[in-house]
């Protein structure tokens, strides 16, 4: 039997890389064992005038593999490159953790090295606990494609660095060993709050031939949002001179680096200022910030209060707010999530009011007041029992993205639960986006989520199996349509609007 964990780890994978490693479990013999986590990352490098290579990155958390008498731990890992159906490399190896009490369980990690051809290829990683009993095998499938130009500047790609050190001369270099450092990867992007120090390895080749032998340009580091915009002061000028190979190792430190999806980008500019190349890595950052930073508020011009100091009532201040989150950005919906009850009324009353100044500078109560509108309309149409309208998936669409162009509306159907479908011709860049919701308790008005094509929502190519599993089970978890001469239009309706 497969058991499949995908959920957790397609919202995982949606927005960071590396990728957590339980996407499969392969069959095993029992349920009982402890399931193992790990995490793995690759990374391309290139040599010039040799082939480009890759680093393959596995880190096994301690605490989530059994450990013999003598207090260790064995993961055999088998690594297998193919091109097509062709098996072009193969590792197997034995990953042993570190000597560990009771209590410290530290995490492991494994690195191997593949020399490749430019083309494309799949990486297989199959790791299985060999002190666990009844243990399953974790497996992932990771799709990447080799291309190096030894005509133009190339950035290779960005390694993440939880420490390193100078090599020491006398002791023969390793996997981790780069430009004379030891570095201890860090396989994850995903920083919390007790990690206040993004490091980083990355190398840039060519510019000897492009700019020029001992020609000096400059390569930038820096922290951007995922517009490119860069975060305050979060930007390293570094000069280098044109070299087959040279190398950025740097750091920022993050501590003031609030929660959100950034982006760790390096540039290489020439003389002229112009952009050569660049290589971005996307990173999570888990750090809630107190609420005053977020506050700035200041009354418009002319008037000598802010609006929202006329809400003087704490529930009320706490409801507006929270019915804010459809609209709030990831920092805005962190604080309304972590914050918002141990704020006092004034800080209350300043987050009301700075988040529409950031929407509606000239006039932020005016915004606020159409919002607020919305809100009790969505309320009114969308709310139940235990809910308020904004706090369903309809209310929450509804306010994040506006009524829709098209709805349909289907109470019965058989086989079906009742569903609604929605269309929205334009959202921001995006054409011709849809929102399938469904009630499986039959009872109440609240419709959940069931499937979007819409880029940050929630994907789901069961979506048309799942709604009409109200009498039919799923029993195939490839399938991806319901039970046909069944009278259901739900397919037809989604992709012809009406």
């Amino acid at each position: 039997m497969f058991v499949i964990l995908l959920l957790l780890a397609l919202l995982y994978m949606r927005f960071i890389r590396p990728y957590i490693l339980f996407l499969f479990i392969l069959a095993g013999p029992s349920g009982f064992a402890q399931q193992m986590e790990a995490f793995y990352d690759v990374k391309e490098f290139y040599l010039p005038g040799d082939n480009p290579y890759i680093d393959v990155f596995v880190s096994i958390l301690g605490r989530s593999v059994e450990y013999g008498s003598g207090g260790t731990a064995e993961v055999e890992s088998i690594l297998i490159i193919k091109s097509g159906k062709h098996i072009v490399d193969f590792r197997k190896t034995l990953i042993e953790g570190p000597e560990n009490g009771i209590e410290t369980k530290k995490d492991f990690i494994d690195a191997q090295r593949f020399a490749l051809k430019n083309g494309k290829y799949t990486l297989e990683i199959y790791l299985h606990d060999l002190k666990a009993k009844n243990a399953d095998t974790l497996k992932v499938v990771h799709p990447f494609e080799l291309f190096y130009n030894g005509g133009k500047v190339l950035v290779s790609d960005i390694e993440l660095v939880e420490s390193y050190e100078k090599k020491d001369p006398d002791t023969p270099p390793n996997l981790y060993t780069k430009a004379g450092y030891q570095l201890k990867p860090f396989v994850s992007n995903y920083y919390p709050e007790n990690y206040n120090t993004i490091s980083f390895y990355a190398e840039i080749y060519n510019t000897d031939i492009k700019i020029g032998e001992d020609k000096k340009y400059v390569a930038i580091a820096q922290i951007t949002d995922e517009g490119y915009n860069v975060i305050d002061n979060y930007r390293l000028m570094i000069v280098q001179k044109g070299k087959p190979v040279n190398v950025i190792l740097n750091s920022f430190n993050i501590e003031k680096l609030y929660s959100g999806t950034y982006l760790l980008d390096i540039e290489v500019r020439n003389a002229k200022n112009e952009v050569l190349t660049h290589k971005s890595l996307r990173f999570f950052r888990n750090n809630v910030p107190p609420i005053d930073v977020y506050t700035h508020a200041e009354p418009v011009e002319g008037n000598n209060v802010l609006f929202t100091e006329l809400i003087t009532d704490r529930d009320t201040l706490t409801e507006y707010i929270k019915s804010l989150r459809p609209r709030a950005d990831f920092l805005e919906r962190t604080l309304i999530d972590k914050q918002i009850n141990r704020a006092s009324t004034e800080e209350l009353q300043q987050f009301l009011y700075t988040f529409w100044e950031k929407r509606n500078k000239e006039n932020p109560q005016l915004a606020w007041d159409e919002y607020r509108d919305l809100v009790e309309e969505v309320n009114e149409m969308y709310g139940t029992k235990i809910k308020k309208g904004y706090e369903t998936d309809r209310g929450r669409v509804y306010l994040q993205y506006g009524k829709p162009d098209q709805l349909v509306d289907v109470p019965s159907e058989p086989n079906a639960y009742p569903y609604q479908i929605w269309y929205y011709y334009h959202i921001g860049n995006y054409n011709n986006r849809k929102f399938v919701f469904y009630s499986r308790d039959l009872a109440s008005n609240d419709y959940t989520l069931l499937h979007s094509d819409m880029v940050g929502e929630f994907y789901n190519n069961q979506w048309d199996v799942e709604l009409h599993s109200r009498t039919v089970p799923i029993n195939n978890v490839d399938q991806q349509t319901g039970i046909p001469n069944t009278g259901s239009r739900a397919l037809d309706y989604y992709t012809n609007p009406r």
